[in-house]
């Protein structure tokens, strides 16, 4: 529960929205930039639509709306709503007042704690061939097919991913990119999945850290020494991690758990004969694999709690 934030390029923008929003409806205002606390920790963001640069700088939010003073129409309009979607593709523009509904709405919704936290995962595997892809494939479907807006940010292997996707997913979008920390930051979306590299450069590290959860998908038993190279890359960066084993009874996976002291987790169910076809992941309600994928969604960050606690 909380206010949502109105930033403001003026006093008379203010008035206006309050106005329409009615004497019911409680809202934190700013006028001119907000500080970046200010902006992550409110539950809704309303925006002056009129100035853009309000919100350069600020990482992007999950529940960001712009609003058009009513004083627009017309060319200035239709300009100011191409000059958000330019930048910002995911989030609305309303006009007022026609939007006011929509607006309060929203602003009801963040008061009474109503919406779904954002769920960041990375996904990483301890050596080539674990699975990773897979999983974090599994894990986007999954929310896209939950009706939840989900970005899977291919990092590793630009590509890899499409080469999986099997099922067209309406909410699923995938993001080629080597930069994902900038992605996790920029785009807007419900769930985002990231498909890291095992070699865990600078800023495939910054992401793993903006991540509510990073799982490391491997075969330890076989795959030790590898294995644990990526761990202690995640251990000294600070990433919040859990250990995925993808062997049943993998007693080298668990030890390494114990070692790095983060979350041990039954073994992904990787079956083939009722995930893939021709190489491609599938959702099928009664899979095993998008079974854990919910159940992982579900409660990322309590695991990211319980890691660093």
């Amino acid at each position: 529960m909380g206010k949502a934030l109105l930033v403001a390029w003026g006093h008379e923008f203010v008035d206006e929205v309050l106005d329409g929003l009615g004497s019911n409806t409680e809202v934190e205002v700013v006028v001119g930039k907000p500080t970046v606390d200010q902006w992550r920790n409110a539950p809704l963001v309303v925006i002056d639509g009129r100035c853009k640069t309000l919100a350069s700088g600020m990482p992007t939010h999950l529940r960001m709306v712009v609003v058009a003073p009513a004083v627009l129409d017309g060319d200035r309009l239709a300009t100011l709503y191409r000059g958000w979607q330019d930048d910002y593709p995911e989030v609305p523009v309303y006009h007022l007042p026609t939007g006011f509904d929509a607006v309060r709405q929203l602003v009801v919704e963040a008061a009474a704690g109503t919406q779904r936290p954002e769920v960041r995962i990375g996904v990483v595997g301890g050596h080539g061939g674990a699975g990773a892809t897979t999983v974090a494939t599994a894990l986007a479907m999954a929310a896209a097919h939950d009706g939840r807006r989900t970005i899977l940010v291919d990092a590793n292997a630009p590509g890899g991913v499409d080469d999986r996707l099997g099922t067209p997913m309406r909410d699923l979008r995938v993001v080629n990119s080597l930069a994902p920390a900038y992605i996790l930051d920029r785009h807007a979306g419900d769930v985002k999945v990231v498909d890291l590299s095992r070699s865990l450069n600078e800023d495939q590290i910054a992401a793993a850290g903006l991540c509510d959860l990073v799982l490391l998908v491997a075969n330890v038993q076989r795959n030790a020494l590898v294995t644990r190279q990526v761990a202690a890359r995640l251990a000294v960066k600070g990433a919040r991690f859990a250990v995925l084993p993808t062997w049943a009874h993998d007693d080298a996976a668990q030890a390494l758990a114990e070692e790095f002291r983060v979350q041990f987790l039954d073994e992904v169910p990787l079956d083939p004969p009722s995930v893939f076809s021709d190489g491609r992941v599938h959702l099928i309600d009664s899979c095993h694999l998008f079974e854990m994928a919910r159940t992982l969604l579900a409660r990322a960050p309590y695991f990211a709690a319980r890691v660093a606690a």
